[in-house]
């Protein structure tokens, strides 16, 4: 029975063998439920409301950190589809500007149509600081085509790979990536995107 610590959001737990087994078996019962009620498996909506419904009815018999704990919500990021978050890295680059004071980072979009245009900025970083050995990334999206997972791809590979190259490599296990806008906020692996 193997046990791990983990991090989701800033929060640290352990989960293991054992509680996803138990959890799988809950969940394909109520699969069953729902194919023979509905000939259909349920929605991940209908499964996390489900979830909240239990935890939040009685959260002090289910979870350990439930003072505080009115009402749970649990949030599906369904900003990333398969294709659609592909990004062409080799047309974009990142610079570093003091335009403003702090100055910052950030990812341009380069110029393609020939024509003497600027590059147009679609991802300011205003904050890349590590701490312990996390590398906090604050950015945000300047333009409408640019998804968080588009966004993360961009900043490992045409940041932290070119631009600052590799200088956060052994220095950083984890990228916890913030979006300032949306307070979207997730950690992931640091793995050179090369």
């Amino acid at each position: 029975m193997a046990w791990e610590e983990f991090e989701r959001n800033g929060v640290k737990g352990i989960s293991g063998d054992t509680p996803i087994d138990e959890l799988d078996l809950a969940l394909k019962r109520i699969v069953t439920a729902y194919e023979d009620r509905f000939s259909r498996k349920p929605t991940v909506s209908e499964l996390l409301y489900a979830l909240e419904t239990v935890v939040t009815t009685h959260p002090t018999r289910y979870v350990s950190d439930a003072e505080g704990l009115k009402f749970g919500e649990i949030m599906v990021n369904r900003n990333y589809q398969q294709g659609g978050d592909y990004v062409d890295k080799t047309q974009y680059e990142a610079v570093y500007t003091e335009a403003t004071v702090p100055g910052y980072y950030v990812v341009l979009r380069r110029n393609s149509d020939g024509q003497n245009q600027a590059n147009t900025e679609v991802i300011k970083i205003p904050t890349l600081e590590l701490q312990d050995r996390t590398l906090i990334c604050q950015y945000e999206l300047l333009t409408d085509d640019i998804t968080d997972q588009m966004a993360e791809t961009l900043i490992v590979s045409v940041l932290l790979d070119e631009y600052c190259d590799r200088y956060y490599e052994d220095k950083a296990d984890k990228i916890e990536f913030i979006n300032v806008k949306s307070q979207a906020r997730w950690t992931s692996s640091y793995v050179s995107a090369t």
